[in-house]
């Protein structure tokens, strides 16, 4: 059962979730992407995955949504980036 309680810990742990994922970017591109900080990138990433997971669930998102929106920055990417191949 979804409650306030259960929504802000929800969010609390998504945010930690996000920034544990930006520090492991922010360490690829001071002192490179080696294979310890990819394998810490693919653990954040795991875990920031299950925090989606359990937003959908509690009700906080509605995942199905989520692959318009992926679809639409893929397009922003394509745009004003100088990412080439994007195959999402």
């Amino acid at each position: 059962m979804r409650t306030l309680e259960s929504e802000v810990e929800l969010l609390t742990i998504t945010a930690e979730e996000c920034a544990e994922v930006a520090q492991v970017c922010a360490k690829g591109i001071r002192f490179g992407c080696d294979s310890q900080t990819l394998d810490n990138l693919e653990k954040e990433i795991g875990d920031l995955l299950c925090m989606v997971g359990l937003l959908d669930q509690y009700g906080l998102i509605d995942i199905s949504s989520i692959d318009g929106h992926i679809k639409s920055k893929a397009k922003k990417l394509l745009q004003y980036s100088n990412l080439e191949e994007l195959e999402l």
